[in-house]
């Protein structure tokens, strides 16, 4: 026994020292250049991002176009609102931990082609509470590409240029939210009814989610024909596919083998057994011990503090951004659909929608429409989210990160208790903004934070369940609307703006660096 250990110990040491002959593969990307794989990737990596905020945020306005179909009540809107970022929550750490198990490039894959799939049968069902386990479903398995992308994504860049590309990126969660509202508005101006069942009416709104899943198929068709990522294939030992897959990318940027630019392997790093964590069981229970043994680090000093207030801080601005945010068109829309001519607040407003629903419900009828402005003003957001991503950066390089969340959280403090008194209607619209994209602007600048607070074997995990616990503030801001806007409207504005001032606060504690290059 003991001999047959020895020669395996001493035929295992030759093969571990050639894995670390040859060249770096951030060396080797260097070589290649920046070319047509990365530029085909970051576009697939936007649209799969793209399609993630489609199908969470795109329910604000399903929403609104299906009351009348599902006879909802701001508290059923609520629940449909928050039922995909529930699924979100319940498995990004999963699809994160598989993704560093089996690879990057079939968790984003099938995850967003079930996810599809899934969507595409929520547009014909007619029963509320199957469709809002369907949507479900459909964020549990989207999230394999809201945690894997960013990954995935920077793993084909070198440092250089990875900061920037994830900005890049980050771009089409703003243009997502100019391609909601305006697909929302060119389907809900067709007027049209097909009746499958006596019970179940095919309208327009149900064509919504079609659209919006749209990029998500692109993005995959795309990824298909793309390599796995060397850096996790090399990290799991499987040197030449990494080799091949790094061979792939120069052939189509630069039309030269590897051996042309004078590379004959790529280094790998041996792993230790208790790093080695992509080795995945068959057994459940082991792989679930493992998650939690490799997690275990950040509940513990010195990281626990600081990760705790990030987690807190990062569950305020969802809380914010998405939580208010999936209801800016249905306040929007109450704010436009107002016909008095005197200035009211925003809670004068909803009191008067309230009040108009009750007179509804007496005379039997069922108002689904959205005002053409609220459109408008929902694209005008979007545009200002775009906007806010490219200044951003030059505002983190004058003033640090630690003052740019603190002030823009107290800005949109601010702003969210002014909509408690403003009348103006240009006023509102202008708060309302600042309120949803300052917060929002701030989540990847947080999550660059956390990214410097823990040690690098940590990294990737921490900023996983930062983001999953983040997007239960999504679900709770989405319900406390749904339960208190109608009959504590001032309340609901109230502690929406303390939470925000506490989240600067908690913000203002945290050990930043003063700069931050993007």
């Amino acid at each position: 026994m003991s001999t047959s250990v020895n020669q395996q110990d001493a035929e295992s040491k030759p093969a571990q020292k050639t894995m670390n002959i040859g060249h770096e593969y951030e060396e080797v990307l260097e070589l290649i250049g920046f070319g047509r794989v990365q530029w085909i990737i970051l576009l697939a990596s936007g649209l799969l991002l793209m399609m993630v905020i489609n199908e969470t945020m795109g329910m604000s306005y399903i929403t609104i176009v299906s009351q009348c179909d599902f006879e909802t009540n701001s508290i059923y809107k609520a629940i449909m609102s928050a039922a995909s970022f529930i699924g979100i929550f319940s498995s990004s750490y999963f699809w994160g931990y598989l993704s560093d198990a089996i690879g990057r490039k079939p968790v984003l894959i099938y995850t967003t082609l079930c996810g599809n799939l899934l969507s595409l049968i929520s547009i014909i069902i007619p029963n509320f509470w199957i469709y809002v386990v369907a949507r479900f479903l459909v964020g549990f398995f989207i999230a394999g590409a809201s945690s894997t992308t960013y990954a995935y994504l920077g793993e084909f860049f070198t440092p250089r240029y990875r900061p920037i590309v994830i900005n890049y990126a980050s771009l089409f969660v703003g243009i997502s939210t100019i391609y909601v509202p305006a697909i929302a508005w060119l389907v809900m101006s067709m007027d049209w009814t097909v009746e499958v069942t006596e019970n179940f009416m095919f309208r327009p709104w149900r064509l919504l989610t079609v659209f919006y899943l749209i990029p998500g198929l692109i993005g995959t068709i795309l990824l298909i024909k793309m390599p796995e990522s060397p850096k996790i294939l090399l990290s799991m030992g499987k040197i030449d596919d990494a080799f091949s897959a790094v061979e792939w990318i120069a052939l189509k940027n630069i039309g030269k083998h590897l051996r042309d630019l004078k590379v004959e392997t790529l280094k790998c790093d041996v792993l230790s057994d208790r790093e080695n964590i992509l080795n995945v069981s068959n057994l459940p229970t082991v792989s679930i011990k493992k998650m939690w043994e490799e997690t275990l680090p950040l509940l513990k000093r010195p990281h626990l503090k600081n990760f705790g207030i990030s987690c807190i801080v990062m569950c305020g601005l969802f809380f914010s951004s998405s939580g208010m945010g999936l209801w800016y068109p249905e306040i929007l829309n109450r704010l436009e659909s107002s016909v008095t001519e005197d200035a009211m607040t925003v809670c004068d407003v909803i009191d008067a929608s309230v009040n108009q629903r009750h007179v509804n419900i007496t005379t039997d009828i069922c108002n689904d429409q959205i005002n053409t402005k609220s459109y408008i003003d929902t694209i005008t957001y979007g545009s200002s989210l775009i906007i806010g991503y490219v200044v951003m950066g030059f505002v983190i390089n004058q003033i640090g990160r630690k003052a740019s969340i603190t002030l823009g959280l107290t800005i949109a403090a601010g702003c969210a208790l002014s909509l408690i008194w403003i009348k103006n209607e240009v006023v509102i619209i202008v708060c309302f903004c600042l309120y949803l994209v300052l917060p929002g602007l701030c989540i990847s600048v947080l999550s660059g934070v956390v990214v410097d607070l823990v040690p690098t074997k940590l990294r990737g995990k921490a900023v996983c369940i930062c983001l999953m616990l983040g997007r239960t503030g999504s679900v709770f801001g989405s319900n406390i609307i749904g339960i208190l806007l109608e009959s504590y409207c001032h309340i609901t504005f109230g502690l929406f703006s303390g939470f925000v001032l506490v989240c600067a606060l908690l913000a203002f504690i945290l050990p930043m660096s003063a700069m931050k290059q993007y």
